[in-house]
């Protein structure tokens, strides 16, 4: 198996086969994880690309190594590890919970001023509006709402959104490379219009999430997508890992 010719770094895209791999199950907590020769023989990549893609899950506490014995798949925890663009379903599975969404909206309108200004974009430019109810066993967890320019991606609108990760179908089927974000996570009350759409009283607890995630072209990094959601604080906490230098 080859990884594509294109903008995309061969590192990425290894991290993001293997990502998958574990969050889907392939690959099991306690399994042994497939040495760093086999992966250059699978996927014809240097021994450097995949250490590379290898320190990444490392640093998401996806596998772990162990010296004289190799790498293995870490056990699973109910958090989500918000410097990786994992998507919900692959989170909800992990807690052995039935993912579902919603779809509440999807339009292209023009750029507010707002919108337009941290997309980097000219105002009233066309982008796509995807509004959308996450589900954990049928209850509400997660309202998000999406903004990109419709340059981007335009078949967008036809895809199944209730049951497509919008992340998987642009990194995959448009191959746009997304390459780092920006996250802000605020502490949040449920105001009673919210707290209905959740089914919990107002006032409960939630978290706020904004998150913008840039892409990378001929010209430079630029904005590619603004996520903006509300969490249900009993239902989400999330993690960090920094590396600390001396």
């Amino acid at each position: 198996m080859s990884l594509q010719v294109g903008p995309i770094p061969k590192h990425y895209q290894l991290t993001e086969i293997l990502r998958h791999r574990i969050l889907s199950g392939d690959l099991r907590p306690g399994d042994r994880f497939p040495t760093e020769a086999e992966l250059c023989r699978t996927f014809g990549v240097s021994r450097g690309t995949v250490r590379r893609a290898l320190d990444v899950l490392v640093r998401e506490g996806l596998v772990r190594r162990e010296q004289g014995r190799g790498t293995f798949v870490r056990s699973s925890k109910p958090v989500s590890a918000f410097f990786t663009l994992t998507n919900f379903n692959e989170d909800m599975r992990r807690q052995h919970r039935q993912p579902g969404t919603r779809l509440l909206a999807l339009e292209v309108c023009p750029a507010s001023p707002e919108i337009a200004d941290r997309l980097a974009l000219p105002t009233d430019e066309p982008v796509i509006r995807i509004v959308r109810l996450r589900l954990a066993d049928g209850q509400p967890v997660v309202h998000e709402t999406r903004h990109l320019a419709q340059s981007l991606c335009p078949g967008l609108l036809q895809e199944n959104l209730e049951k497509d990760s919008i992340h998987t179908l642009l990194l995959r089927k448009y191959r746009l490379p997304l390459i780092r974000t920006i996250h802000t996570i605020e502490a949040h009350i449920f105001t009673p219009e919210e707290a209905a759409l959740f089914g919990v009283p107002p006032g409960s607890p939630a978290f706020y999430v904004d998150r913008l995630t840039f892409t990378v072209d001929e010209t430079g990094e630029r904005p590619a997508v603004l996520y903006q959601a509300l969490y249900r604080g009993d239902e989400y906490h999330f993690k960090a890992e920094f590396g600390v230098s001396l």
